[in-house]
């Protein structure tokens, strides 16, 4: 009777171990680094609609500096913001045409393999204020990093 009681506790407790042992090992080979960020500024350093796109940009390069590739980048959480207004930034098809919304685009590969830099834009429909920002990306499996800027 004992055994009874006690083995399917023990199954369950090893299943956790085996399945937080899993997590660990995939957060630490999913390493990513905030390497630079810049908002769509003019020559002047005035916010300015460079691309023609009806938008106001900022742009976050992120390179992919674990072991393994990061898969389901449209589910990274983007926040972005300056001290006292932070945000969670919502993906361009999750945002149901309201701005602010994040994109990404491979800038050298296919995947976002070892060593690959995304450039996530995060889309305004009017300019930001010339101010120190901070920008935090987290991806799927937890890696994250942030990178504070100003323009």
């Amino acid at each position: 009777m004992v055994v009874n009681a006690t083995y399917p506790a023990i199954v369950r407790s090893s299943n956790s171990i085996v399945n937080i042992s899993g997590q660990m090992e995939e957060r630490i080979q999913s390493q990513i680094s905030v390497v630079y960020g810049t908002g769509e500024l003019d020559s002047s350093q005035v916010w300015q609609d460079t691309d023609s796109d009806g938008k106001f940009d900022v742009s976050v390069w992120v390179k992919n500096v674990g072991a393994s590739r990061i898969l389901g980048l449209e589910q990274m959480d983007v926040f972005f913001g300056n001290a006292g207004n932070f945000a969670r930034i919502p993906y361009v098809d999750d945002a149901g045409g309201s701005y602010p919304q994040w994109s990404y685009t491979i800038t050298n590969g296919t995947e976002w393999d070892t060593t690959v830099t995304i450039k996530v834009s995060i889309h305004y429909n009017s300019a930001l204020t010339s101010d120190t920002y901070t920008v935090k990306v987290i991806t799927p499996a937890g890696a994250y990093d942030e990178k504070t800027f100003s323009f």
